[in-house]
């Protein structure tokens, strides 16, 4: 039977939790005292403590730090008159499942005791099986891709193809698929791995100084270069330039980097000296490039040179098989990073998680899991805390119209605009008026994200 100690020293308290607890079928154990409630919970080892902070005789957090001590250590609701900031944080940092305040709420202590009790392993359980639980201490494993749909088994076959060769490579595919965990497989397996691996977001740069952050600068080049700095490409050395957001190069740099991918030279902004490089280019975009090229924005001749290999990483609603696997691994990573207890999800997580568009793929459903990994305080992941971080990230992207402030409506009208560009946020700063790192800064500030779906891939914001 599944055995609840309750401590308090208010004789009322103790009754009725007594008695509401005993007919939702559970084993109540009382005591009005610190001592008492320790007695009590060596003899009976219940399952769930109720601990009133402020005893007679001990100290509530004291006690909970001594009930957690043990192997198999209860779920400690702390249960308290005198709410202060100070007490609470100190509670859930000594390792308390949940602080309630009283008078208490009858509804909220029959959901807090369910979910305590639910956080214990059931039968059926998804379980990470102790096979594939690493180390926790140890790193995550550099690099690592999780997927066995046969899409990402073609990518792996690719990865290992290119892994022989330093063929320039262009990646596509939705915002949080992963192409950038691709680019750097690449780089890890190949013969120059012990090269640096230098990423650009070609999004991120202001125009005007994109050329420098790609060749570098010689002293006096240019207002502020005060010194001779080496470029992108020349910090690769013989390892990787992962240009993210490539299609965002302008076309006037585009005829000079189309120069280098043929001749691998290159020269400083500024500078006299041709410099030689070696390095493997690996480029990346969330756009239709093919589409963007045919409407005269990206030269057609630069594109194919990047694209000498081409792979595509599919977005997360076309791989569902792989989502079991992904939200275990997220698991795992949430206990070696974050040192959550979680090592389990609750039945039927996994068929909600499955029935997920996703539209921020791979990146949206480890922050859900994570996210729900760091809320559980328990060894399980519940599926209302799934729901309630998917509910808290589409209340996050989603921006409300009804609102009619200033600063609402102009998320709106960014929104409409990107979304009547397909995202395309250069034509969507041309159309608004402002620069392209000013328009990503709205964005971001906003946490907008495409209001519908779209035939052609979408930027990665």
């Amino acid at each position: 039977m599944r055995t609840i100690l309750v401590v308090d020293d208010e004789t009322p308290i103790l009754e009725s939790l007594e008695m509401f607890l005993g007919e939702k079928g559970y084993q109540v154990i009382t005591a009005a005292t610190g001592a008492d409630g320790e007695m009590k919970f060596r003899q009976h080892h219940p399952d769930v403590v109720m601990l009133d902070i402020r005893l007679p005789d001990k100290n509530g957090l004291d006690i909970l730090r001594e009930m957690l001590s043990v192997a198999n250590p209860p779920k400690v609701i702390m249960m308290t008159a005198f709410q202060d900031m100070e007490t609470t944080i100190e509670a859930m940092k000594s390792g308390a499942y949940e602080y309630l305040n009283k008078p208490l709420d009858a509804g909220e202590i029959e959901r807090t005791v369910d979910r305590a009790f639910r956080m214990n392993w059931p039968s059926g359980s998804l379980e990470i099986p102790p096979a594939t639980i690493t180390n926790l201490d140890a790193p995550s494993p550099k690099g690592v891709i999780i997927g066995k749909s046969p899409q990402m088994c073609d990518i792996f076959k690719t990865i290992g193809i290119l892994c022989r060769n330093q063929a320039t490579v262009l990646i596509q595919g939705d915002t949080g698929t992963g192409k950038e965990l691709v680019a750097r497989n690449i780089h890890h397996n190949s013969s120059f791995s012990d090269e640096p691996m230098i990423t650009l977001d070609c999004s991120a740069i202001v125009e005007t100084l994109l050329e420098s952050e790609l060749f570098g600068h010689s002293k006096g080049a240019f207002t502020g270069a005060v010194e001779t700095k080496p470029g992108k490409i020349e910090l690769a050395g013989r390892g990787t330039l992962f240009l993210d957001e490539v299609t965002e190069l302008p076309i006037s740099l585009q005829s000079k980097f189309l120069g280098f991918l043929e001749r691998k030279e290159y020269m400083r902004v500024g500078g006299q000296r041709v410099h030689k490089s070696r390095c493997r280019i690996i480029s990346a975009t969330n756009q239709d490039i093919a589409d963007i090229v045919r409407k005269g924005l990206f030269r057609e001749d630069l594109y194919y040179r990047l694209k000498v290999v081409s792979i595509f990483v599919p977005p997360l609603r076309d791989r569902v098989c792989d989502i079991p696997d992904l939200a275990r691994h997220f698991l795992q990573k949430a206990a070696r990073e974050y040192c959550t207890e979680a090592q389990q999800f609750e039945d039927g997580v996994m068929d909600v998680l499955c029935a997920q568009p996703w539209v921020g793929n791979v990146r949206q459903l480890q922050n859900v899991i994570m996210a729900s990994a760091l809320r559980s305080r328990g060894r399980r992941v519940l599926l209302e805390d799934i729901e309630r971080e998917m509910a808290a990230g589409c209340s996050r992207t989603i921006p409300n119209f009804v609102d009619f402030s200033l600063e609402s409506s102009e998320q709106a009208h960014i929104l409409k605009t990107l979304d009547h560009t397909q995202w395309h946020r250069s034509r969507a700063a041309d159309l608004l008026g402002v620069s392209l790192p000013t328009l990503r800064s709205k964005i971001h500030k906003y946490g907008l994200q495409p209001s519908r779906p779209f035939r052609t891939p979408m930027d990665d914001i």
